[in-house]
């Protein structure tokens, strides 16, 4: 197939000009009509052009003038570049611009970094999106050609000029599509040279003007790249590939591919099968992780280099990014009155909350968290790991293999929950030590993921588990409660050391023992990872599993995170954060799996769910999550049972904690019990009506049969295209909302044509600059220890601000102002 030869580029986005960033390993000789500017954010690149050859290291910039041949190579170092294409009429069609920064010993600052400057510009408003941005990047490509025109130019272009150079290219063309074809066949210069009916000497010369190096060289260059792919991709002998591209024999392939790539072939072969054996994506245990979570995040910093040459920002910059004089781009008008009509609905968001593991339950810390949290947010059910694991204590034997249970744990633990008034949703993990097969871990705290080396002894501690706990606490009581079979067995070798097939046996024994013991008790799973709804056919399986042999299924339970699931077809891919509706894509997902597997009716579960499923992702502290918060509990409802979030609090130790107290916990409450945006999200969510009125993308209002109403509101703003495609350039420890689109405030126009009677209007207002811990935290100067006045004065600078007024007997109109990710919550309450 050709790779190369003349390239049609296609612009973006209705813009004059495509602008990208990307690794190359090989890009063959080809030629465009387009100007092409590459500059190198990290490693380094080999590049063909104008008949030499250059070394292009971080921070070089380079132009291509239109209609100049080039190639690029990876030397052995890995590279990423930006690369700009727009037409030659940018530079009056036929200027010839000389700019190189790797030929000159000390590039003139001035003239390269005015070009850096106008890509950064360029890049930061295609990401950021403004308003106007379109205007603001055509802006930036004007003064970026006049800066060339100035300083680079260097006579005209002679390959640009219309039909001058022509038939030239066509030659080339015909002649590299057929080596290109032919590269296996016996090819030589004569041959060429008659085919195109020239002379050897003028074809010599007209090959190598154009491609910089001789035809002989450059024939074997393409062998040696053919056979390099077979090397890698095919199980050929390496006599079967030197003769197949085109080698006379295997001595000289072998010679000629040691001086290109610096091994022999069969060196390079072990080193390449080496690679395939090793996944790209594969999720990582704790010793083969630096964070020890289910995945390694594929993150780069490369933009980074290009945005230190960003100018520092002019006032009305500042003035954007400061969300109190944020310029308004988007109104909403609401208008709602007392008796309108409504709809009910479920919070299916406050029905279940997580905690890290059972252990972790024993903490003083630990409770009075939960104690706070169940004071504002009647939660009925917590889910966590670990009942199971060993430092419980639950399970030992005598020397002769008998089974010693010991529940004392379990009912400090159990006992606590119960009289807080929140019912155990019990997930039926790890592995004790002594029961396991295997020796696989997963976590700082190594839960064994092995399945059970004799079943009958796991079957003997459901059995006993299930008995105690309704011997203690009645089965009125513990028939309300779920039981979760293991925690996404699906990712195999990370939660689950087993088979498929294996996970769906101890499945059905497992189930089958717990209704053996009481049938009404609900069980269920199996705690999906989100990644197999979009990977594979592990969910279908599993249902027809459990219809064929009739296992009990009360409930099917999943995670979801904003991760990219990681296509399987899909390689070589940094983490990439995906749309906000990608949530409600994979419930729909999921549910036409499920009624397809005649489950349409079960009660479906989200058992875990957060914004990121790393336990270090810097804006789970942020106020983004607020809003984050509502929006998906507002999209999703009526589609599932619950929803449960991820978890309560950071007292929580998967992998080691930092000492910081904001490192992007999952918690809604970081460790020393300061209070996230993400806990006030669903503290106000709580205070919506019993009846849903009017809903929109981005508000809900509700009232109750007393004649209260609620509105809620909030200003969702998703992650730029950097950010989400894996760049975190933009993102430290203190900046952490730069890697947003850049959006304007959002009006809200509220109008209440008459309300009869008083009522005390209440509203309560989060953003950056009201109520949200982290950004008070940063503004205090981030101390890594707080001290108890610091923690008071943190304690007192979080949660909404309050305000009140009365109204009797007449309308209300106002214009409510929210800034990104700001959140508000007015209550009208009726006045006796």
């Amino acid at each position: 197939m050709m790779r190369y030869l003349y390239e049609f580029i296609e612009h973006q986005e209705d813009m004059p000009f495509k602008l990208f960033v990307n690794s190359v390993k090989q890009v063959p000789f080809h030629w465009h009509k387009e100007v092409e500017i590459v500059y190198v954010l990290q490693g380094s690149v080999i590049m063909h052009l104008d008949q030499k050859e250059y070394t292009l290291h971080q921070d070089d910039v380079i132009v291509v003038n239109s209609m100049s041949i080039h190639k690029f190579e990876q030397n052995n170092h890995d590279n990423i570049l930006l690369t700009l294409q727009f037409g030659p009429e940018w530079l009056h069609n036929n200027v010839f611009i000389s700019c190189n920064s790797a030929t000159e010993a000390e590039p003139i600052g001035f003239r390269f970094d005015t070009i850096k400057q106008e890509l950064a510009k360029m890049v930061w408003e295609m990401n950021k999106k403004s308003p106007g941005y379109r205007s603001f990047t055509v802006g930036r490509l004007h003064t970026l050609c006049g800066h060339l025109l100035r300083y680079f130019a260097e006579g005209i272009n002679p390959e640009a000029e219309d039909g001058g150079k022509s038939y030239d290219y066509k030659r080339l063309n015909r002649v590299l599509t057929y080596i290109d074809q032919n590269y296996k066949e016996k090819i030589t210069l004569q041959t060429m040279a008659e085919q195109e009916h020239l002379s050897l000497h003028y074809f010599s010369h007209f090959f190598t003007d154009k491609i910089g190096i001789p035809f002989q060289k450059y024939l074997t260059l393409i062998r040696l790249e053919k056979a390099q792919s077979e090397l890698s991709g095919t199980e050929k002998s390496i006599t079967e590939i030197a003769m197949d591209c085109g080698f006379a024999n295997v001595k000289l392939f072998n010679k000629y591919f040691k001086e290109k790539y610096g091994c022999t072939p069969g060196s390079y072969r072990e080193a390449a099968a080496s690679l395939q054996d090793k996944p790209n994506r594969k999720p990582l245990t704790y010793e083969e992780s630096s964070s020890g979570d289910y995945y390694e995040l594929d993150t780069i910093n490369a933009m980074g280099a290009l945005y230190r040459y960003l100018e520092e920002k002019s006032v009305q910059e500042q003035d954007r990014a400061n969300p109190l004089t944020a310029v308004v781009t988007d109104h909403v008008q609401i208008q709602i009155q007392p008796g309108m009509s409504s709809a009910g609905y479920k919070k299916h968001w406050n029905v279940t909350t997580t905690a890290g593991r059972a252990i972790e339950g024993l903490r003083d810390d630990w409770r009075r968290q939960l104690t706070e949290l169940k004071g504002r947010i009647p939660l009925e059910y917590i889910r966590f790991h670990g009942i199971f694991n060993d430092e419980m204590m639950v399970y030992n034997e005598e020397d002769d293999g008998t089974p010693i249970y010991n529940w004392a744990y379990v009912d400090k633990l159990y006992d606590f929950l119960i009289g807080l008034g929140i019912r155990p949703f019990v997930e039926l993990g790890f592995m004790p030590t002594l029961l396991s097969r295997s020796n696989e871990t997963v976590f700082w705290w190594k839960g064994n993921i092995s399945p059970p080396a004799d079943q009958a002894k796991w079957e003997a501690l459901v059995r006993a588990f299930v008995r105690h706990c309704l011997n203690r606490y009645g089965a009125r009581e513990v028939k309300q409660w779920y039981f979760e079979v293991w925690n996404e067995p699906d990712l195999s070798g990370v939660c689950w050391a087993g088979s498929k097939e294996e996970y769906f046996s101890f499945y059905e024994s497992t189930v089958r023992v717990i209704k053996s013991v009481l049938p009404e008790l609900k069980t269920g799973g199996p705690a999906l990872g989100y990644g197999s709804i979009w990977n594979d056919s592990w969910a279908e399986e599993f249902m027809a599993y459990c219809n064929k042999r009739q296992v009990p299924l009360d409930f099917f339970s999943f995670h979801i995170y904003s991760e990219y699931p990681q296509l399987k077809a899909e390689q070589n891919i940094l983490t990439k954060m995906m749309p906000p509706t990608f949530y409600k894509e994979s419930i729909r997902r999921l549910q036409d799996k499920m009624a397809l597997a005649s489950f349409r009716d079960m009660e479906l579960h989200i058992t875990e769910w957060n914004f990121s499923l790393y336990d270090r992702h810097l804006l789970h502290d942020t106020m983004f999550m607020a809003p984050f918060v509502m929006y998906h509990a507002m999209n999703t409802l009526g589609d599932v049972k619950a929803m449960a979030f991820w978890c309560f609090t950071d007292v929580f130790e998967e992998s080691l904690v930092p000492s910081s107290p904001f490192y992007g916990g999952f918690g809604l409450m970081n460790r020393d019990g300061l209070k996230k945006p993400s806990y006030y999200a669903f503290e106000l969510l709580q205070r919506l009506g019993e009846e849903i009125t009017v809903k929109g993308d981005d508000y809900v209002g509700t009232q109750n049969q007393d004649g209260s109403m609620q509105l809620l509101l909030y200003h969702y703003v998703h992650m730029d295209h950097m950010f989400s495609s894996g760049d975190w350039s933009e993102m430290s420890n203190l900046n952490r909302y730069g890697v947003f689109e850049e959006k304007g405030s959002k009006v809200f126009q509220v109008n209440i044509p008459h309300l009869s009677g008083a009522y005390k209007c209440t509203t309560y207002q989060m953003d950056r600059e009201h109520g949200s811990v982290f950004d008070e935290w940063v503004r205090m100067g981030a101390p890594e220890i707080l001290t108890e006045e610091e923690l008071a004065y943190l304690r007192g600078r979080s949660g909404p601000v309050i305000r009140t007024e009365i109204l009797e007997n007449q309308g209300w109109y106002k214009e409510l102002i929210l800034p990104p990710h700001g959140v508000l919550l007015l209550t009208l309450e009726k006045q006796f």
